[in-house]
Parts: structure tokens; C-alpha cells; sequence
């Protein structure tokens, strides 16, 4: 009997045991395999891979590849692009991962830098979590998560790297591995955007500052780490701060006649808070409730412990965080929504110069990283109050099971098994080979049989990133700063047909920074691929327009009907078994 029922007890004492050895071991070796895995896909598929295309593929994309095409030349132009574009007009997300598309072909730089910002995430989210909870379970969960989220690998570390940049602050704010935190404040500095989220982050690490100096609690090393980042940020967006604050720039943007959409303040702040916005998907929807319950329950247990004298001030500084980490959420969505308001809205189109184009919400690009920690903050307040652990892992794993599958269903992973399984076919995805089509680019750069640079090529129904990929110059291109000038002058090329189709003339009018040959029949689609059915007919573009800027050829997704009276002339159609255009190559002969 006493045997037995030792035995009994004992179980649950071999469990814990386990899990508290478990909690205090270092799991982030696991990380390792995992993104190893994740991986696996990438290898079996190399260019039949498949990416997200839109703003990656065929936009930031781009200021890699032709950023690294004149990298270190002495040249500020990008000549291949919109006649020639400056190297401001297009400058890559993360500056540090240039050199590898100097050396390597596009698909293995781009792997390799996913690669640094999958590990980025996960050792950046585990070192966060393990140091702000002292939780090995907790880190190696959020972690695991983080790091599998489908962020555009283009914008560098400016999601991924928000977990790495707080694990070098609190390395400073604690005065321990000094010279790995400010390694990493370098490394994230290089691998991120000023305007896309080095603005957010030098903004709260700057209210810390200050607070820090109302509270009289000084850290020379918290004010050399931000020190060190902006100026890293400064050198690195020289053209961009000179512009500011001399009021000195080389072109006038077009971004001048941006017209900025206002939207309803509360219906926005509650879809952000509960979906996030673009390029920041956190896939937090299933963690909002467990969340809030947990937090709820550790107010409650923090009350009662407090009363009897119990509460440990480690358990009440995390529950305190937590708290605090709830109230900056919530303060995001209320900041965006009021950013994107009628009365913001308003302000900015009645401004000039960087305020009317400033687009001072991207702040809630911090909402993958804020989420998951906030989920370790409160998880792990309950996590060191009495209980037995077993049950508590249950309850984290049931709490995490919904937002993991989420996660799965919507990574490049799943993407990419499940092209392997099915093809495009069924999938219905775009490949990295289909859509960059070296080898359909490779029979028009034959076809037309000239130097490259000789001429300029413009596209209809289909992006100019494919062209501009292989080499050929374009009259058309995406960018998000090119010379208002250049947008009149391509305006005239189309103004014809914006006149048929209203929502067409405000795309390009009111925001214009895919400058295509948009028209009435494909409207400002630009992915018409091969077998689509579509003939171009009545074409009003002003030809000599055209050709005034320096457009010699036209890559089109489709027959033109009426070539010949456009003074177009056809010189053949072309297509590639793996190529998901098929393009009719007209040469203009005004």
C-alpha cells in the first residue's frame, strides 16, 4: 500500500521535474533544425520555388538587384529603370544583404538573406522571451512561431529583427554581453529601413531615455546604443536627412501628389488590433482571447499572493510588463487608426514636402513582435504561479495549437509543399523561374538583337520586373520615390485611356508609383499570363509620347488588334514552356 501509493505521488513529481529541467535548459540549439526544415522545400524546388510576389518580387526586389548591379560605381542613377532613376528613388530595405547579389544569383541571395532573417527572428524572439521570463519552454514556443511567419524576407529584418534589437537593449540595460548588444544594434541597424521601422523603434527607445532621465535612473550604455543607431541611420540615409534638413533633394518626388484616403477611425482600430495591417502579419487572431483571459486570471492570483504576502517582485515585474505590453497594443491600433483618420488625412494632403508623404503608421509593423511577447508575458506569469506544471503545458499547447496551424497554413513553407505536391497547376501559384522567365527574356533580348542599353522597352499587362531582372531597360517600373517630371511626361502616354476608366485615372493619379501602361481593357492589372484570352483593341496611347521616352519596343500580354494603326509593328510572339508569359514583342515604328 505505502509503496504504491509512493509510487502515485511520485509522477507527478517526475513530471515536474522534467519540465523544470526543461524550463532552465538551453533549448535554442532547436532552432537549428527547425529552420533547417522549413528550408528543405526551397532545395528540392530552387527556382521552381514560390515567393509572394506582390511589393517583393516585383518591386523590392529590384533595388537589390540593380542597386547591386552599379554597386560601388560612383554612378547615383539606376539607369535601366523609368529612364533613369536615382539610387535614392530605390534603395533597398536592408543595405547589408546587397553584397550577396553582387556575387550570387538573385534566388540564392534572396534565399540567403531569408535564411538570416528566419534565424534573426528566432534567436532574437527566444533570447527576449528567455530574458524577460527566464522561461526555456516560453522562448523556445514563441520563438518557434515567430520566426515561421510569412514576412517578406525583402524588408529585411524590420519585423523579424524587432526581438533581436530588444534582446541587445536589455543586454545594455543589464550591463551584461555588452559587445554582443551593440554587435546586434549594428547588424539591425544594416539589415533594416529607416523609414519602415528605424523611426518607431528610435521613437520609443528615445520615451525610455527620457523617462529614464525624469527618474533620475541613468545607463550610459542605453544612451550609447541609441546613439549608435542613429548614426548608423544617418550615414546610411545621408541623401534622405540632407534633404530634410537643408530642404535640398535632387528631383521633386512624385510622391508630392500622393492623395491621401482617409479611413473610419474605430472600424480601423479594431481590424488592426485584431488583424494587423500589410506587410506585418502577426496571425495573432487566435492569441487575442487567451491573452486576455491569462492576463485577467494573473491580476487576479498578483491581488491575492500581494495580500498574503506571497508575490514574488520577479512574478510582479512580468505581470507588470504584461500589462504594459496590453495598454501599448491597444495603442497602436488607436494611433494607426487616427493616422489613417479624416482629420490626419486632411493634414497631410494640405502640406508639402516629407509630411505629406510620411507615413508616420508604420509602427504597427511592431505587432509580430509585440503579440508573441505579449503572450510569453502573461503565459508566463502564470506559468511561475503554484500548480502543477503538466496541466500548465497543456494549457499552453491547446492555447497555441489554433495560432500554430494558422501559422503552417499561411507560410512559405506550406506554400512551397504544397507546390511540390500539386504544382502550379493546382496550386494556381507563380514560380520564381515563371515569373522571372530568364529563359523566355533571354529569346526577345535575341529577337531584337541590340546592346541593351541601346533602347528602352515598355510593357502592357505584365510587369517590367521580369525585363528588368535580365537586364533590358524599361520605360515603366514600380517605385515609391521617382521624379514627378517623369510621371507627367509617362502620363501623356496614357492619358487616353485613364480617361475611360475613373478608379484607373485616381490609381495612377492619386498615388502613381507603378507607373505601367495601364489601359481600358486589362485596366491596372499587370499578371496577364500566357493562354489568358485577352486582345488588346482601341488603344488610345499617345505613340510619340511613347517613343519621346525612348521606347523603342513593347513587351505585350497580349494580341494588339489594331497594331498597325498605332505604328506598331510585330515582330513575333514568344513564349517558354516554363514561362508564365507568353508575350508579343511589337517594335514601335513611328
Amino acid at each position: 500500500m505505502d509503496g504504491k501509493g509512493t509510487q502515485k505521488k511520485g509522477l507527478p513529481d517526475i513530471g515536474r521535474n522534467v519540465l523544470d529541467w526543461l524550463d532552465n535548459a538551453p533549448l535554442w540549439w532547436i532552432g537549428f533544425p527547425l529552420i533547417a526544415i522549413t528550408f528543405v522545400p526551397y532545395f528540392i524546388l530552387g527556382e521552381g520555388s514560390v515567393f509572394p510576389i506582390h511589393d517583393q518580387l516585383d518591386e523590392t526586389m529590384m533595388a537589390y538587384v540593380l542597386n547591386a548591379r552599379h554597386f560601388m560605381d560612383g554612378s547615383d542613377i539606376l539607369p535601366e529603370m523609368l529612364g533613369g532613376i536615382g539610387k535614392s528613388g530605390l534603395q533597398p530595405s536592408a543595405a547589408l544583404f546587397v553584397p550577396l547579389y553582387c556575387v550570387l544569383p538573385p534566388l540564392h541571395a534572396f534565399l540567403i538573406q531569408y535564411l538570416c532573417i528566419c534565424f534573426s527572428g528566432f534567436f532574437g524572439m527566444y533570447g527576449s522571451v528567455k530574458k524577460l521570463t527566464d522561461s526555456s519552454i516560453l522562448a523556445l514556443a514563441m520563438g518557434g512561431c515567430f520566426c515561421l511567419l510569412p514576412v517578406q524576407p525583402v524588408y529585411g529584418l524590420s519585423v523579424m529583427g524587432v526581438p533581436l534589437l530588444l534582446y541587445a537593449f536589455l543586454c545594455l540595460y543589464e550591463r551584461r554581453h555588452l559587445a554582443a548588444g551593440y554587435l546586434l544594434i549594428l547588424f539591425f541597424g544594416l539589415t533594416t529601413h529607416l523609414v519602415l521601422i528605424g523611426y518607431v523603434v528610435l521613437g520609443f527607445w528615445a520615451l525610455y531615455i527620457l523617462a529614464s532621465l525624469v527618474r533620475k535612473v541613468y545607463n550610459r550604455h542605453v544612451y550609447m546604443g541609441f546613439g549608435v543607431l542613429v548614426l548608423l541611420y544617418i550615414l546610411l540615409n545621408f541623401s534622405l536627412f540632407y534633404e530634410l534638413l537643408l530642404g535640398k533633394g535632387g528631383y521633386s518626388s512624385h510622391r508630392e501628389e500622393w492623395v491621401n484616403a482617409a479611413l473610419p477611425f474605430f472600424e480601423t482600430a479594431w481590424d488592426v488590433f485584431l488583424h494587423g495591417a500589410q506587410h506585418a502579419e502577426a496571425l495573432h487572431n487566435y492569441l487575442i482571447l487567451p491573452i486576455a483571459v491569462l492576463l485577467a486570471a494573473d491580476g487576479i492570483c498578483c491581488v491575492f499572493k500581494k495580500r498574503k504576502g506571497t508575490l514574488e517582485p520577479r512574478t510582479r515585474d512580468i505581470f507588470c510588463l504584461g500589462c504594459g505590453g496590453m495598454a501599448v497594443l491597444a495603442g497602436i491600433a488607436i494611433a494607426y487608426a487616427f493616422c489613417r483618420s479624416q482629420l490626419a488625412a486632411e493634414f497631410k494632403n494640405n502640406v508639402g514636402g516629407f509630411l505629406h508623404y510620411f507615413q508616420a503608421e508604420r509602427f504597427y509593423w511592431l505587432y509580430p513582435a509585440l503579440w508573441y511577447l505579449e503572450f510569453a508575458l502573461v503565459f508566463g506569469v502564470f506559468w511561475r504561479m503554484g500548480g502543477r506544471r503538466i496541466w500548465k503545458m497543456v494549457v499552453l499547447v491547446l492555447a497555441l495549437l489554433p495560432t500554430i496551424n494558422l501559422i503552417k497554413v499561411n507560410s512559405y513553407f506550406y506554400m512551397n509543399v504544397n507546390q511540390i505536391n500539386n504544382g502550379s497547376g493546382i496550386t494556381g501559384y507563380i514560380s520564381w523561374e515563371s515569373f522571372y522567365a530568364e529563359d523566355l527574356m533571354r529569346q526577345l533580348d535575341e529577337a531584337i538583337g541590340r546592346d541593351l542599353s541601346e533602347y528602352r522597352v515598355g510593357h502592357l499587362g505584365i510587369s517590367p520586373a521580369p525585363a528588368l531582372m535580365h537586364g533590358f531597360y524599361t520605360v515603366d517600373g514600380y517605385s515609391n520615390n521617382y521624379p514627378l517630371e517623369y510621371k507627367h511626361n509617362f502620363r501623356q502616354v496614357i492619358s487616353g485611356e485613364l480617361a475611360k476608366n475613373e478608379e484607373m485615372r485616381v490609381y495612377f493619379d492619386c498615388w502613381g508609383s507603378r507607373c505601367y501602361l495601364f489601359n481600358a481593357v486589362t485596366g491596372n492589372y499587370w499578371l496577364l499570363g500566357k493562354n489568358s484570352g485577352v486582345r488588346y483593341d482601341n488603344l488610345e496611347f499617345d505613340m510619340k509620347a511613347l517613343r519621346n521616352l525612348g521606347c523603342e519596343y513593347l513587351f505585350s500580354g497580349a494580341e494588339i488588334v489594331n497594331a498597325e494603326e498605332m505604328g506598331l509593328a510585330l515582330i513575333g510572339y514568344y513564349e517558354t514552356k516554363s514561362s508564365y508569359w507568353g508575350i508579343w514583342l511589337y517594335e514601335i515604328v513611328l
